[in-house]
């Protein structure tokens, strides 16, 4: 996969298959575990995180976020090598028998914060996936940049908020090709006011009401976070 260089995330979102012959605490042992430590191990990943959608009706429960210094680092023969098989599934077989998944692959676009902020500086997040409007790219960059973090920064409990473009997606849960182009990923800590479902900010600006107005597509969730992982959990 052809990926520029410099920081970004992988972003796992995963399912029990229907007919699976696994329970969702072995799932997440296999993660917690496993896979999770598997990945860590190849040093091209430095931290990981493992969420729970706060709303049960959200239509993606589980995700498992990755950081990587170096994107390049997913076409890194270590990381391609990365096993999905474990004895403790049944016949030793693979995870990908049992779980449908949405694997995608970002670039970092912008971080914001006030202040400098720890690597594990969260315990709940918005995210808000969006593809804007069709030429609106450098209109919702603009929104972001001049705008909307300034709005986000005042919320109680805020960190930060850093930004995603999207370079590549592998999956079987949704059709191809269909996430976002963008991302942004909202990090809340104590005393934050953030509810099961991602709500608009008030006072709702013209300019928001244009962005979110005219955007093709809305993928929003607030996620709790279960587990930290590698420099997260240092």
């Amino acid at each position: 996969m052809e990926v520029p260089t410099g920081p970004g995330i992988i972003v796992s979102r995963f399912k029990l298959r229907d007919s699976s012959e696994v329970s969702q605490e072995l799932l997440e042992k296999w993660y917690d575990e496993v896979h999770i430590p598997d990945v860590l191990a190849t040093g091209g990943v430095k931290s990981a995180w493992r969420w729970k959608a706060a709303d049960p009706e959200y239509g993606n429960q589980n995700m498992v976020l990755y950081k990587l210094p170096d994107l390049t680092f997913i076409n890194d023969p270590k990381f391609q090598a990365i096993g999905m098989t474990s004895d403790l599934l049944p016949g030793s077989r693979s995870m990908l028998d049992f779980t449908a998944f949405d694997l995608r692959f970002y670039t970092m676009e912008q971080l914001f914060q006030t202040e400098h902020q720890p690597e594990d500086a969260t315990s709940t997040i918005v995210w808000a996936a969006m593809e804007p409007a069709e030429g609106g790219a450098a209109e919702l960059d603009s929104w972001y940049r001049d705008e909307h973090n300034q709005q986000m920064s005042k919320e109680p409990g805020w960190k930060r908020t850093t930004r995603f473009k999207i370079v590549g997606q592998l999956h079987d849960i949704t059709p191809a090709n269909d996430a976002p182009s963008f991302l942004t990923i909202h990090e809340f800590g104590d005393g934050h006011k953030i509810g099961t479902k991602v709500l608009p900010l008030e006072p709702k600006t013209e300019w928001t009401k244009k962005v979110m107005g005219s955007a093709k597509t809305i993928d929003a969730g607030v996620y709790h976070k279960v587990k930290s992982f590698g420099k997260a959990a240092a």
